[in-house]
């Protein structure tokens, strides 16, 4: 174990010398002049130089030489950040640079996937069916660069090319001195999203933009679908994590509609996602976890608890498209549906780990008290418009990130699904008490708005709600 953190800490250790060292010379005006005199120091020259590591790293880890396949593997990948930063701050950028880039890195892991996937000398291996079908879509993504206007890579792309460094990055680790947390089923799972995520990055890449809106929200659906199926085979943590997942298909369609448009009915069918995600598949988390006999919760209580609680959310989906106030731009007239899903979840899911009679009357509490918050007249700031825009883009990537490996951690070990749950508790209190907005008066729609904004919530024809 000590050398596996000797490992991370020299790789950690990189990752901040070379940030230091380019942010260092894109600031300084003899720095930028010496990386545009050297051609090797281009972006599309890092790029190249790129290609043939993946193959090297492979040849020392077949020598069982894995601490210097890891750290050969891991500076050619931190190069990435590195050729992007100078593309960027010394003006670099190229037409090739957009597909030249994520190429390199494809050159880098795929042969590593194969490699753990079919070498003789690795204990914890990828499953090959799933290493061909992410091989098979990410060349795909790569080829649709010769005809898609839109080459540059997405948040998706972004965070696939991350998690799979991290995925052989953990399996390599394992392969010096193996630990409880790299599983199988831990493989198997990020694997999978690794697979999902390169799915989705193509996917944006050649659809139609004004399919892009509808797209996500087709997807918070089948989300909301397999949270229900989930809670009837009483597999409460996979349902909620599936709603987890789609509050970030809420948060993309949104966005995407803003940018790009959507179809006629895309805030018809974002609504019908948002009351089967948030609405639907809640109330039965709801049901099913307050009515279990250790709660002493009557079924009958439980089952109105969850009844009031969709009626509240249903209502909420309605007066966001009929206010009964005017609020300003990226304001909710009460808690939104995504916020008043993730806290009434993850309260009935924290009692449900307890199993306690005082934990079950408190989510109970909590749900009435979350539905009254999203019927309230109580303006909360829209996410996607007003707290997701003003993060960094680094930030957003990490966090993107985080929130993926926490997941797939949760639903491979089974006995640490509380922190998770718990997580997503803490944030939804957080944004309850921080996401309010305290700088507006809002009118009723009668009175005469001084604003000069003209209260029209959804501008774009599908919003979070």
């Amino acid at each position: 174990m000590n050398n596996i953190w000797i490992l991370i800490g020299i790789v950690l250790a990189m990752l901040g010398i070379e940030r230091l060292i380019i942010t260092a010379a894109i600031k300084q005006p003899w720095g930028r002049r010496l990386i545009q005199r050297w051609r090797i120091l281009h972006p599309n020259g890092i790029s190249l130089l790129r290609i043939p590591m993946g193959l090297v790293s492979i040849w020392l880890a077949s020598r069982d030489l894995w601490p210097a396949a890891i750290l050969w593997f891991a500076f050619w990948m931190i190069t990435d950040l590195t050729d992007g930063t100078i593309a960027r701050h010394c003006d670099l950028t190229t037409e090739t640079g957009k597909w030249l880039d994520p190429l390199s890195d494809k050159c880098m892991y795929f042969p590593v996937l194969l490699y753990f996937a079919f070498g003789s000398n690795v204990t914890t291996k990828l499953e090959p069916v799933i290493v061909i079908a992410f091989l098979i879509i990410d060349t795909l993504g790569q080829m649709s660069r010769l005809f898609s206007k839109k080459k540059a890579a997405n948040l998706f792309g972004k965070t696939k090319t991350a998690l799979v460094t991290i995925l052989l990055s953990a399996i390599a680790l394992n392969q010096i001195d193996p630990t409880w947390i790299i599983t199988p089923q831990f493989v198997h799972a990020l694997s999978l999203a690794c697979v999902i995520l390169a799915f989705l990055s193509f996917y944006g890449k050649v659809i139609p933009d004004i399919w892009y809106a509808n797209s996500f929200t087709l997807a918070n659906f089948l989300c909301g679908l397999g949270t229900i199926w989930y809670a009837f085979q009483d597999n409460c943590i996979i349902s909620f994590v599936l709603v987890f997942i789609g509050q970030f298909f809420d948060l993309f369609d949104g966005r995407m509609a803003r940018k790009y448009g959507s179809t006629k009915r895309g805030a018809f069918f974002d609504d019908i996602a948002d009351a089967t995600s948030f609405g639907l598949a809640i109330g039965c988390l709801v049901y099913f976890n307050l009515a279990k006999p250790e709660t002493t919760i009557p079924r009958g209580v439980a089952l109105a608890i969850a009844i009031f609680y969709v009626g509240c959310l249903f209502y909420r989906l309605y007066r966001f498209l009929h206010p009964t106030r005017v609020m300003p731009q990226g304001v909710f007239q009460g808690l939104p549906s995504p916020a008043g899903a993730l806290l009434a979840g993850s309260a009935v899911l924290i009692s449900r780990q307890l199993s306690t009679p005082p934990a079950s009357i408190t989510a109970a509490v909590l749900v009435i008290i979350t539905s009254i918050l999203m019927v309230s007249n109580i303006p909360y700031r829209h996410f996607g418009q007003s707290i997701w825009p003003a993060m960094p883009k680094t930030i957003k990537l990490l966090l993107f990130i985080l929130l993926i490996l926490f997941a797939v951690f949760t639903i491979a070990h089974g006995n640490y699904r509380l922190p998770f749950i718990a997580g997503a508790f803490g944030v939804s209190l957080l944004y309850l008490t921080c996401g309010t907005y305290r700088k507006c008066h809002c009118p009723n729609p009668d009175e005469e708005d001084d604003s000069g904004d003209d209260g029209n919530q959804n501008d774009d024809g599908q919003n979070d709600r």
